[in-house]
């Protein structure tokens, strides 16, 4: 997990965090607290430069023990890694504006780490975070290809400069084209992103964008179009609206026209629209055949036809049995009808009464209508005057390692409000039923 840098000191090299007990670096007499200055030579400044630098069969480790104690010694690996496990990445903070930035629309008194804007290249890398490339140093690009950070994800909105510079806030912004030409011409895979604001980006902006995009064909792997998710809380925004369901059907025509054109490379499609298109379009969600291997899954893109094939693939088993004792399972508004499709049948295979209840978003406004954004408090104010014996509730609600919902409320404190045991469960529908017939998933009351 990333974290803020509030201070920007930083002592030299990496602070190890832990150690695995049998490993070399355990052998070695490196332990927690201590601090790994240089691999064989070469000073050291986060854990990209760690883990890449100590790769290799033989180097040398130099490094301050917590007793202020420089100490120094050559490691020869076969098989295993070194077992160190480095402090978080302090996050490089985002210097855009752009007039769309979710960031910019939370409302007031949530958690301090929701309020962070994050522009970092090793997140990039490490955990499929979205960058802008605006401000890459030199020394960053450099990393990025000596160290072949690939593949890198990268919100890209448009071609066209100016454009992007005013989407993004920053009159300095790099020219993303360029950017993405040095990258692809040196072997780094990248995955790209669109956030279509109507009126701005959309229409003939977006048919440019896409047909500039595709002649960084096949190292620009994957696109997601996506479209602009708004909260009620845009005080002293700039204007924006949400996407209604003419243009959304326009989007999709235009993605299907360029999926078409350019092909597959390696199983996976060129661009694909994000399932929130299809909803506002009322259309039936495609096939899994458009998504190949689901690359862009985390950026809403396939997440339905995953959850109906493995429905489906639930539903094939030659025996499920369920609990009897039913619940009830609380989900955002746009996957409702897939949700309650799924319980309604689910129901009555198993003979387990489920009901599915669509909890409007309070907190962020009525436009916000995905599962991941619902808060506790949302969840209590749609179930007040329901009975309730068990409560299933998707994890993507909670953040902080399963802890806190956004608004800051546990588990065991919606447990309380609601009366009625709490039941953790990943979003797909084996682990739905897992979860019902283990006891094993995380329950509180």
């Amino acid at each position: 997990m990333a974290e803020p840098n509030p201070n920007p000191k930083k002592r030299p090299g990496v602070r190890v965090d832990s150690v695995d007990p049998e490993s070399p670096a355990a052998r070695g007499g490196i332990a927690p607290g201590d601090r790994v200055l240089s691999v064989s030579g070469k000073p050291i400044s986060d854990l990209l430069d760690l883990f890449f630098l100590t790769g290799k069969s033989r180097f040398s480790l130099e490094w301050l023990s917590s007793r202020g104690e420089v100490k120094t010694r050559n490691f020869r690996l076969d098989s295993e890694s070194l077992g160190i496990y480095p402090e978080p990445v302090r996050v490089r903070n985002c210097r855009n504006r752009c007039i769309f930035c979710f960031v910019h629309q939370l409302p007031k008194g949530l958690r301090k780490p929701l309020y962070v804007k994050d522009e970092d290249i090793r997140l990039s890398f490490l955990h499929g975070q979205y960058v802008t490339m605006t401000d890459v140093t030199p020394e960053e690009m450099s990393r990025i290809l000596n160290y072949r950070l690939s593949p890198l994800y990268v919100s890209i909105h448009t071609t066209d400069a100016p454009l992007r510079r005013k989407m993004l806030g920053n009159p300095h912004a790099h020219d993303i084209v360029s950017v993405l030409k040095q990258l692809v011409r040196r072997g780094i895979t990248i995955h790209g992103q669109i956030v279509v604001c109507p009126g701005i980006n959309d229409g003939p902006v977006l048919e440019k964008t896409l047909t500039d995009l595709m002649a960084f064909r096949p190292g620009l792997s994957t696109i997601a179009v996506v479209p602009v998710g708004l909260t009620s809380h845009r005080e002293r925004l700039p204007k924006l609206r949400t996407v209604n369901a003419e243009e959304a059907c326009q989007t999709i025509a235009l993605v299907d026209r360029f999926r078409r054109e350019s092909g597959e490379n390696d199983g996976e499609p060129f661009v694909m629209s994000a399932d929130e298109y299809y909803l506002l379009a009322g259309k039936a969600v495609p096939g899994r055949g458009i998504y190949g291997g689901f690359a862009q899954i985390e950026n809403g893109v396939g997440l339905l036809r995953r959850f109906l094939d493995e429905s489906s693939a639930l539903f094939r088993r030659k025996r499920l049995v369920g609990d009897s004792r039913g619940g009830v399972v609380v989900t955002g508004v746009s996957p409702f009808p897939f949700v309650s499709a799924f319980l309604d049948r689910y129901s009555v295979v198993t003979g387990a009464k489920f009901e599915t209840v669509a909890v409007p978003n309070r907190l962020m406004g009525p436009s916000v209508t995905v599962t991941g954004l619902v808060s506790g408090g949302d969840i209590v104010h749609a179930l007040q005057g329901k009975k309730i014996g068990r409560l299933f509730v998707p994890s993507v609600m909670l953040r902080d390692a399963g802890d806190l919902f956004l608004d800051g409320m546990t588990p065991a404190t919606l447990s309380r409000k609601v009366g009625a045991d709490v039941v953790l469960f990943d979003p797909t529908p084996a682990d739905f039923h897992e979860s019902v017939i283990s006891g094993n998933s995380p329950s509180f009351r």
